[in-house]
């Protein structure tokens, strides 16, 4: 679906990332946009080693398109691989996660995979393996509080494949709903993770040694939103718990926070993975300012597949819409839509320049509601100004690293871009900014 009139740009301009089978639709190719290629190089790795269990970390700013680029990674290698992606945010609160949960989500897309692929046969003696660790006291105890599957007569009269894809969904739906959950796992289920990863390794090796049958060479797994959770807890979950992270005995890329990036352990975290890669804004100006015309004209491309341009009373009009995005598409298909919207609220047929105007002030006053004390944290709102300030004016666009600019980074007030690793300011910030007095 292109658009053509107004009515049909808000859903043509959805910030939901391209499925696999829309990408011929809608997909560009912006790596040069964005002057790394970091896909590329994790796509190059599976195929020269696909029974492997590799260890990727893959942070980006949100909006800059990371879960789009894993849908690209996944159709490029759904040929030879088996490519089992799951969300954080869907399956678990997001909030409050923790690693445990993580491995139960997985269990979950392992024994779905198992029973929707008929030729993947898994033996009795796993069955009874894993049987053992649902009967267990702690697990039992879980069930008959919080799951209600009856595991002590159910698991021996329906044991099995679906019975267990059966289980972990409930356990997973359970664990994201119930706080008191959470914290029975920590208390009871840690102390049997051991197991737990063990069963995990169990099944996937189980898989990877089938995968000849549904010609198949190897398997991945995408853990998807990790990068939005917090700080703290993404500190938790990749460097505190990392040595049960990578146990996994299959390729697998976490989605990171990009505040870890740049935080002091970010090394350290680093060093316990294969790689880490991040994907940056699409470049639309150079450090100095000038525009980058090559970035733009692939942000134009981008519109332009989703929609005739016509719509636009003035072409002039795109070209301010992506200048203030900064280069991050969920910010320009937001002012995209907004103006859309704004248009058919006065009758108009087409996006004109207050219509523009009208979605620059929605998108400027989120922005300037981002910018806030953190009472958590005792950061007054104006060392967030002043830290801003600092990183507007540094020509050299390498800004002074602090628990201030991590939180800028979070709330995209702050945006990373390509293989030079320079920062600036939101576009929109900027002239919050200016308006305030500061530059």
């Amino acid at each position: 679906m292109r658009a053509f009139k107004l009515e049909d740009v808000y859903d043509c301009f959805d910030s939901n990332p391209i499925n696999i089978k829309d990408f011929d639709k809608y997909y560009v190719d912006v790596d040069e946009g964005r002057g790394l290629t970091p896909l590329k190089k994790m796509k190059r790795l599976f195929e020269r080693n696909p029974g492997g269990s590799y260890k990727f970390l893959f942070a980006g700013y949100k909006g800059c398109g990371k879960s789009t680029e894993l849908n690209r990674l996944q159709k490029d290698l759904q040929d030879d691989f088996i490519v089992l992606n799951f969300s954080v945010r869907e399956e678990l609160d997001i909030l409050n996660i923790s690693y445990i949960e993580l491995f139960i989500a997985l269990m979950k897309r392992l024994f779905q995979f198992a029973g929707e692929e008929k030729k993947i046969k898994i033996p009795k003696k796993y069955i009874e393996n894993i049987t053992n660790w649902v009967k267990s006291k702690e697990i039992v105890d879980i069930d008959e509080k919080y799951l209600g599957m009856n595991v002590e007569t159910g698991a021996t009269a329906e044991v099995g494949v679906p019975f267990f894809a059966k289980f972990f969904a409930r356990f997973t739906a359970s664990a994201k709903a119930s706080s008191s959950l959470k914290e029975t796992l920590r208390e009871t289920v840690e102390p049997k993770l051991s197991e737990l990863i063990l069963n995990c390794n169990l099944l996937i090796n189980e898989i990877k040694a089938q995968l000849e049958k549904i010609d198949k060479k190897g398997l991945i797994v995408i853990v998807e939103d990790m990068d939005k959770v917090d700080l703290q807890k993404g500190e938790d979950i990749f460097y505190v718990h990392s040595a049960q992270l990578t146990q996994l005995n299959c390729h697998t890329i976490f989605t990171f926070p990009i505040a870890l990036k740049y935080y002091i352990r970010f090394t350290a975290i680093k060093n316990n993975y294969t790689g880490s890669f991040d994907l940056p804004m699409i470049k639309v100006k150079n450090k100095d300012g000038s525009s980058f015309e090559e970035g733009r004209n692939l942000m134009r491309e981008i519109i332009k597949q989703r929609m005739d341009v016509k719509v636009f009373a003035d072409p002039a009009i795109i070209d301010k819409m992506i200048d203030y995005s900064g280069g991050c598409l969920f910010d320009l298909f937001r002012m995209i839509r907004d103006a859309a919207d704004n248009a058919l609220d006065f009758d108009r047929e087409q996006i004109e320049e207050e219509d523009f105007k009208a979605a620059y002030l929605y998108l400027t006053s989120d922005y300037e509601n981002t910018i806030a004390e953190n009472k958590a944290e005792q950061i007054p709102v104006d060392k967030y100004y002043e830290v801003l300030v600092e990183c507007a004016r540094d020509k050299k666009k390498k800004p002074r690293q602090s628990k201030e600019l991590l939180d800028l980074r979070n709330n995209l007030t702050v945006l990373g871009y390509n293989g030079e690793n320079w920062s600036d300011v939101h576009p929109v910030v900027r002239d919050i900014l200016k308006e305030r007095g500061k530059l």
